[in-house]
């Protein structure tokens, strides 16, 4: 698969704000994370695949409606998949652009059926300037805090993964934040403990890699509390 550099994103999601105007569908808007996130932000220069969130099914439908309806000259979308079951909580589906090679993974509400796009996540959330004058296919970065928690979960061992989570600790995170959102998340569904030992051991790779931090300290510490 190609991968997709921050241009060819930005390219892209015009070209889908001008069929979603074309098509006349309801405001739709959509919360990017993982790689094409870091990507916008300039903390990195291509990915491999596109990851966003949608908020429900009336999101979810009205985005497979822009995704696969064909028009003229603007891009259709190829679904490989979408997850056997069909309600509004961690449906997935992945979709591949035919052209430009790379996977657009879309989930609801929760990503790979681990953290929750929250309230205070979606509170976070910032419009790119790029995207400003968009009204039909809003897209919305969510924070780099909440991007180095759920990457921190769904990220495999690969070498790109641990230099993404690098970038965003170098460029100075607010761990509080990081540690009232897990907290959210653990009191609103405490299957979600499980998920603790794994955040804890890409900290350690982290802080193998980067030495003192303060923050991955304060990070790593809580962890231990809520585990013991």
């Amino acid at each position: 698969m190609g991968a997709v550099t921050r241009e060819r994103i930005i390219s892209e999601f015009h070209l889908l704000e001008k069929k979603a105007e074309l098509l006349n569908i309801e405001p739709l808007e959509v919360y990017l994370i993982g790689g094409g996130n870091l990507a916008l932000r300039g903390l990195k220069s291509a990915t491999k695949d596109i990851h966003i969130i949608v908020l429900g099914r009336e999101q979810f439908s009205l985005l497979q409606n822009l995704l696969e309806t064909p028009l003229p000259k603007l891009p259709v979308y190829v679904r490989q998949y979408r997850s056997r079951w069909d309600y509004d909580l961690g449906m997935s589906t992945r979709y591949l652009h035919p052209l430009e090679g790379f996977y657009l993974d879309v989930f609801v509400k929760r990503v790979l059926d681990k953290l929750y796009l929250s309230e205070s996540m979606v509170s976070r959330a910032e419009a790119p300037e790029e995207f400003s004058s968009h009204k039909w296919f809003r897209i919305m970065l969510v924070s780099k805090e909440d991007i180095f928690l759920f990457k921190s979960v769904t990220s495999l061992e690969r070498t790109r993964d641990v230099e993404d989570l690098i970038a965003l600790v170098e460029t100075g995170l607010e761990y509080e934040i990081i540690i009232q959102e897990l907290e959210n998340q653990l009191s609103g569904d405490e299957s979600l403990k499980s998920l603790v030992p794994r955040i804890t051991h890409r900290l350690n790779i982290l802080m193998e890699q980067l030495g003192t931090v303060k923050g991955l300290i304060r990070l790593k510490n809580y962890l231990d509390k809520i585990s013991g």
